[in-house]
């Protein structure tokens, strides 16, 4: 692997370990509920994260559909949601993106990374590896607001094991 990849690689697998935990123990039901009107649900920050993962994925060339594409296709918040996918279905979506960028970080070249990013991103590098920065960054942002959720809905704290 790259080495200048290597940390944003330790940090997607580390992200993709910490969702499926601060899933662990949550029902549907739970999933759904909203703390108060003004924040997003489990269910619907875990549908985001995974489409994110999917943007990852073709922004790095990876061919793949996102099985939750119908269900978020034109939504921009939470309350354009009629109805949430299960949260295994969330958490399978997610486990295998997570496995096909895993996959694609073992094999990125030092060219493709520090080629022009197609995206522009809120970084001052415009590279392909600031926009992997950006996006593993993103992914951290809402792991940690998962784990504030969890303790918000009365379950125990997300867990690093």
């Amino acid at each position: 692997m790259e080495p200048t990849v290597q940390p944003f690689y330790e940090l997607l697998r580390l992200n993709t370990k910490l969702l499926a935990n601060c899933l662990d123990g949550l029902d549907d039901e739970t999933a759904r509920r909203r703390i108060d009107d003004k924040t997003n649900n489990v269910a619907f920050i875990t549908c985001h994260l995974v489409d994110a993962r999917y943007f990852l994925a073709a922004y790095l060339g990876v061919e793949a559909v996102n099985p939750l594409k119908e269900v978020l296709e034109g939504l921009k918040s939470i309350e354009d949601f009629t109805e949430f996918p299960l949260v295994q279905e969330v958490l399978a979506a997610w486990e295998e993106v997570s496995k096909l960028l895993a996959e694609r970080f073992q094999c990125l070249s030092p060219a493709e990374l520090a080629a022009k990013s197609s995206q522009t991103f809120p970084l001052a590098d415009g590279t392909v590896l600031g926009g992997i920065a950006f996006l593993i960054q993103h992914d951290s942002y809402h792991v940690g607001q998962l784990g504030l959720l969890r303790k918000s809905l009365g379950l125990k704290a997300m867990s690093y094991d």
